[in-house]
Formats: C-alpha cells, structure tokens, sequence
C-alpha cells in the first residue's frame, strides 16, 4: 500500500523526469556543453514542482495553505540539494540520472512533509439535483 511520503515523493520525481533538458541543466548549473555555469531557473522549477500539488490542502501548523504558497520553501529546498546530486541528475547515463533525480525528490519531499501536512482534497462530484 502506498504511502502520502511515497504518492508526494514520486509527484516530485516525475517533476523533475520531465523537465526539458535545459532547465535541468540550468538547476544544475551546466550549459549546453556540460560545463559549470551559474545556477539558473530554480524559481520557475520550484512553481511548477508546487503546482503539482494542486489536488492537496496544505496545512502549516492550523492555517491552510494552497499549493502557491508553498513556492517559497520548494525554491529554497531545492537550492540546498547538492550541486553534485542535482548534476548527476543529467548525466547522460539514463539509470545514473534517474537515480540521482529519486534521490532529490526524498531530499524535496522530506523537507516538505517536515514543514507542512497534506491531505488529499476531496472530489466534488455534479450533484444531480437541477439546481
């Protein structure tokens, strides 16, 4: 049975599988030939990784919080993921770099869950009342 750690932190991991490969050259601070530039776009990543938490209430202690608040804590979180994580997760060894983008999103998904609480939010369904 999976667990809301493990739902949170494969929601990250395919956040971070799927993004195009300049942004994730750019998080790791590499251009296009692989060579050490300044990190980049980890604000933009951050929002998109935040978003995907849309079908949650987020709790910080008692007040509910809506996936752009949490932005901010993503952003920082993911600029204290390791540089060397973050660019082993562009290798060019496909299982190297999937490993290494598992690992980032325990890293990400442990802080979050260390900060906040998430549940679930609840389907609405049509009623099939006319009104």
């Amino acid at each position: 049975m999976r667990t809301l750690e493990d739902e949170i932190t494969n929601m990250i991991a395919v956040d971070l599988a799927v993004l195009k490969p300049h942004q994730r050259r750019a998080i790791a601070g590499l251009d296009q030939y692989r060579r050490p530039v300044e990190v980049r776009g980890v604000q933009e990543v951050a929002g998109k990784m935040a978003e995907s938490f849309c079908a949650f209430a987020i709790f910080d202690g008692d007040q509910v919080l809506r996936y752009p608040a949490i932005t901010p804590f993503v952003t920082q979180t993911l600029y204290t993921v390791p540089i060397e994580l973050r660019r082993e997760g562009c290798d060019r060894d496909r299982l190297k770099a999937s490993v290494a983008r598992d690992r980032m999103a325990r890293l990400i998904s442990a802080a979050l869950l260390k900060r906040y609480r998430f549940e679930p939010l609840q389907e609405t369904t049509a009623s099939c009342h006319p009104n």
